[in-house]
């Protein structure tokens, strides 16, 4: 190994604990940090020629439709499906009681948090689960009509909707075939977060104030319905996936049937039409793909299955459950102490404390908070955009009811209690430098940026003290976080440089999610390599013996990110050598160096040409450096002796990263950039609705990579969070435990006319982990967001809204005109 190759293997090796900054950056960047001059997917997008899962088309392919529970809370007592199975059209029915499906398990080993369940079950414990049987017929309609022929007699249940009163230890059971010693179900991860002594905070605030507030259920519907492909090829299946963690159903399918080899399993992922987590993180996501599994095996013909819009709203959003708080405090703004349960509902995940951020935030010394899982018969919870919801709406309602019981500026209180573990600035200023880092105050420098635009100074007042010309009420509401990139996880990725003409190819399988991440891979690639930026291209579709990270948690570009750069380095090396001492272990002799005499090192790549660095006249473009080794032919003549060809090495890398989180106890991260978000409203009294006029978002992402990307999750992240805030909810009928809003018309979505201008700044301090200095972006708008709706509300009309979505009906009854 050359001491170069060494020198860069000390330096990953370094940069792979995940702890300190990155010492290793590019001295210039031309494409990172600059807005992507072309989406990869923009084309065939806004063309109308991309392919989703739904689009997909196999020759004499079945359809499949599955049977849902019509009752919260039933069990199948007898089922006939004999009228079904005779209607012209249907190919087959699988039932839950079939023999395969009877010993089926569709998460395995491999399951990680969850459970063992079958793909079909003869109990419901929720409207719209999958329960009994699927048809598979020649089209979408007939399946539906059999469905419709099938005879079932059930015995209905009690059930349960509250999670508060789900936890009393005499209410029904929810689960009983899973949890028989009561509705409560935690996993004892992450759940509870004691620091310091919350008797003694206290006792010594000057003020202590208590309060509750509630999510109501709002769900992760999409353009596009819950649907797979699956055809058998001899043994081997082929699989069309609508799935955020591609990698996660290979494995899992690999134990199906008595085990099939990996290398027999062909997945493909089309375009998304979208998930934010959702559905494909739910315990029998795969279900489905296991009943057209079968269906195809015994039918000898491809499967799709695939579910009408009403069935997309199964479950919902982890924020969803019933919040009690108490703050102590003192007259200066200093918080003492802070005590929180959450009853959540029918989470399935790691269930964080929410007072979470609060300890990663903040110099609270003393904390308390419990997250109690509660299970209730609706779909279940998960990270809906971001497992982090309830611990940033925590910090939100606490941080913004202390301000206003004081009467005092949020952004001042903001800045009084910044810190982090309990720790004030100055343990955090110490840490930067420890870890080697700039040591920058984050949130005052977003805070300064986002008041400047928003006018804050100008824009704030007491609350219900301003009524503007219209007649209606103004407000204006502040709130802030920490950004972050907290999970563990790992992500790989290759580069080719293709004979004949010098460009590059990124390999990496991943499900598309819709943020340009493509296009930002090239752009580090480009930089690293030296290369033009329109000669890198990447599509994830396909598997090509590697998976990136997926979209999960905002950890994509601090994870993947190492991976394209480790990548690209190693590549870069292997291309100098080459220029300078063509040779392999399989060749005999070595061919013409293009630059003979010439060391490695001596060398560079810009713009995709390589050069002498001491006299850069001598040059040869990549194009021309490879195009020899893609062709054929003799090339010992006359014609072609003393005359330099191409090498025997292909120019291939490939790199990876592991990522072990900060949530891991043996390697804390203390996290030092920071976000701040402004929004002006206007509430009318006489009718209770909010108008948004304005926000505006700061987020320290550290280093930007690719501006338009980093602006568009706040853009969009800013009308999911009004969204969620003003409009989302799926309401339950309290007599039945049915869902009555189950679909577009009547739950209602924000669209860009829901809100006024949205501004969108980016700071740079280069403290994330990431490389560059980079921390995620992807989920912290539209978490951060429909918490901040609240506060404004109040500055509007002063009056505490403490259910979410915050409607006209609410806002009137909170004014007494119900």
């Amino acid at each position: 190994m050359s001491t170069h190759q060494e020198d860069q293997t000390a330096r990953m090796l370094e940069m792979f604990d995940n702890l300190n900054a990155d010492k290793y950056q590019l001295k210039e960047y031309k494409y990172i940090g600059q807005k992507a001059p072309r989406r990869i997917d923009g084309l065939a997008k806004a063309s109308g020629h991309a392919d989703y899962t739904m689009d997909i088309q196999l020759p004499g392919m079945l359809h499949m439709r599955l049977l849902m529970s019509p009752y919260a809370h039933a069990k199948i007592l007898k089922m006939d499906t004999s009228k079904a199975e005779k209607l012209p059209g249907v190919r087959q029915v699988v039932r839950y009681d079939d023999p395969e499906v009877m010993k089926a398990e569709i998460i395995g080993k491999t399951a990680g948090f969850f459970g063992l369940d079958r793909p079909l079950s003869d109990a419901a414990h929720m409207e719209g689960e999958l329960v009994g049987a699927a048809v598979a017929a020649e089209s979408e309609d007939i399946a539906e009509q059999a469905l419709a022929l099938i005879e079932i007699e059930w015995e209905e249940r009690p059930f349960n909707l509250d999670p508060v009163a789900a936890s009393d230890p005499s209410a029904p059971l929810s689960f009983p075939e899973r949890y028989i010693d009561g509705n409560h179900w935690n996993r004892g991860a992450y759940d509870e977060l004691i620091h310091g002594d919350i008797k003694k905070g206290f006792a010594e605030a000057d003020k202590v104030i208590e309060f509750k507030f509630n999510r109501t259920a709002n769900t992760w519907v999409g353009p596009e319905r819950p649907c797979g492909v699956w055809r058998w090829n001899g043994d081997c299946p082929e699989v069309w996936l609508k799935h955020q963690r591609v990698h996660l159903p290979k494995s899992r399918i690999s134990e199906w049937f008595g085990g099939i080899p990996m290398n027999k399993i062909i997945i493909h992922s089309p375009y998304q039409g979208a998930s934010f987590g959702g559905w494909c993180q739910i315990d029998w996501n795969l279900g489905p793909l296991w009943c057209a599994a079968l269906a195809s095996k015994r039918a000898g013909r491809p499967v799709k299955y695939i579910f009408n819009r009403r069935e997309d709203f199964f479950g919902g959003s982890m924020d969803e459950g019933t919040y009690f708080v108490k703050v102590g405090f003192k007259e200066d703004g200093s918080i003492t102490a802070v005590e929180a349960t959450l009853y959540h509902v029918n989470a399935i995940w790691p269930v964080f404390s929410p007072v979470l951020h609060l300890h990663d935030n903040t110099r609270i010394p003393n904390l308390r908070g419990q997250s109690k899982s509660i299970w209730v018969n609706k779909g279940h919870t998960v990270p809906t955009r971001c497992e982090m919801l309830p611990p940033v709406l925590t910090q939100t309602m606490v941080l913004d009811r202390v301000a206003a019981e004081l009467g005092m500026d949020p952004t001042e209180l903001a800045l009084k209690n910044d810190g982090c573990m309990g720790h004030g600035m100055d343990w955090d200023d110490n840490e930067k430098k420890e870890r080697g880092f700039q040591v920058i105050d984050s949130l005052k420098e977003c805070i300064d940026k986002g008041k400047a635009e928003f006018k804050w100074d100008a824009s704030w007042h007491k609350p219900g003290a301003r009524k503007l010309p219209n007649g209606r009420m103004h407000g204006v509401g502040f709130t802030w976080a920490h950004e972050w990139d907290d999970s563990c996880g790992s992500g790989e990725f290759a580069i080719r440089i293709e004979r004949t003409d010098g460009s590059a190819t990124l390999l990496a399988m991943a499900a598309d999610n819709g943020v340009d991440a493509e296009a930002t891979y090239c752009q580090i690639a480009a930089d690293e390599l030296g290369l033009l930026l329109e000669n890198v291209h990447y599509n994830p579709h396909e598997y090509a013996g590697f998976y990136r990270m997926t979209p999960d948690s905002s950890t994509n570009m601090s994870v993947n990110g190492w991976a394209v750069r480790y990548a690209a380095r190693i590549l870069k090396q292997k291309i100098l050598e080459s220029a300078t001492s063509p040779s392999s272990p399989t060749q005999r002799g070595s061919f013409q160096a293009a630059f003979p005499n010439t060391k490695p090192d001596e060398l560079d790549i810009k713009d995709g040409v390589i050069f002498v660095k001491a006299n850069p006249s001598k040059r040869m473009s990549i194009d021309d450096f490879v195009r020899l080794a893609g062709e054929s032919g003799p090339c010992a003549t006359d014609e072609f002796l003393g005359t330099r060809v191409g090498w025997s090495e292909p120019l291939f890398a490939s790199s990876y990263h592991v990522q072990y989180g900060a949530y891991n106890p043996h390697n804390p991260r203390p996290r030092f950039c920071r976000q701040a978000h402004f929004m002006e409203i206007e509430v009318d009294t006489e009718t209770g609705e909010i108008f948004v006029t304005r926000v505006v978002n700061v987020n320290d992402v550290g280093k930007v990579i690719n501006r338009l990307s980093c602006e568009g999750q706040q853009y969009g992240g800013s009308i999911m969070g009004v969204s969620r805030a003003k409009f989302e909810e799926v309401v339950h009928d309290p007599v039945t435990g049915v869902i009555l809003n189950g679909n577009l018309l009547d739950y209602k979505i924000a669209t860009m006319k829901d809100l006024g201008p949205v501004s969108t700044i980016l700071v740079e301090t280069g403290m994330g982990y990431g490389p560059y200095g980079l921390i995620g972006v992807g989920e912290d708008i539209g978490t951060v967001i429909p918490g901040l709706m609240a506060p404004a509300v109040y500055n509007a009309i002063g009056v505490w809204m403490d259910d979410f979505p915050i409607t006209p009906g609410k806002i009137l009854k909170a004014l007494g005109k119900e």
